[in-house]
C-alpha cells in the first residue's frame, strides 16, 4: 500500500557544525578577493570600477598571487573573455579588505550574542528536545487548520460584518 512508505533519515553531504559554530559563519574558502572561485567578487569589483554590471560586462580575474586561483579554475578558457586588468597588488588589497570586513561582522554576531546571553531573562532555559516536538506539532496543527475554518473563527470573534 502507498501509505506503507519507509521513512529514511537524510545524508547530509555537508557534516554538521556544533550548535555554537552553527549560528557564526566562518568561511571555508581562502582567497577573500574571489572566494576561491577565480573571479573578483562584484561588490569587490564595484570598488574600483562603480560601473560595473556583472551580467553585461567581462568577468574580473581575480591575480592574488597568494592562492592563484584563476589558473586553477579557468586555465581552459581564453584569458580574452576576462577582464585581466586588476594587477595583484589590487586583488590583494581587496582580500584584505573584505577579511576586515568578514572580522568585523564576525567580532558583531559574537558581541550580538554574548549580549542576549547577558540580556536573557532569569529563569529562562534551553528548549530541550520534547518542547521543540511539541512546538512543532502545535506548528503542524496551525498549519493543518483549513482557510475557511480560520474565516468562521475570524466571523465568530469579529462578527459577521466584519
Amino acid at each position: 500500500m502507498i501509505d506503507d512508505l519507509p521513512q529514511l533519515e537524510p545524508l547530509p553531504v555537508i557534516e554538521p557544525q556544533p550548535e555554537e559554530e552553527r549560528e557564526v559563519f566562518y568561511p571555508r574558502w581562502h582567497c577573500f578577493c574571489c572566494q576561491d572561485s577565480g573571479l573578483v567578487r562584484s561588490m569587490l569589483v564595484k570598488l574600483v570600477m562603480p560601473n560595473y554590471d556583472d551580467n553585461r560586462d567581462k568577468w574580473v580575474a581575480c591575480q592574488n598571487l597568494s592562492y592563484n586561483k584563476f589558473n586553477q579554475r579557468w586555465s581552459g578558457v581564453p584569458l580574452h573573455n576576462f577582464d585581466t586588468r586588476f594587477l595583484p597588488t589590487i586583488c590583494q588589497k581587496l582580500d584584505l579588505k573584505n577579511r576586515e570586513d568578514w572580522r568585523k561582522t564576525v567580532q558583531h554576531q559574537v558581541d550580538i550574542r554574548a549580549l542576549s546571553l547577558k540580556l536573557a531573562m532569569s529563569g529562562t532555559k534551553e528548549r530541550t528536545e520534547n518542547d521543540q516536538r511539541e512546538v512543532q506539532q502545535r506548528k503542524t496543527e496551525v498549519e493543518a487548520i483549513s482557510h475557511e475554518h480560520w474565516m468562521a473563527m475570524n466571523d465568530a470573534y469579529l462578527g459577521e460584518s466584519a
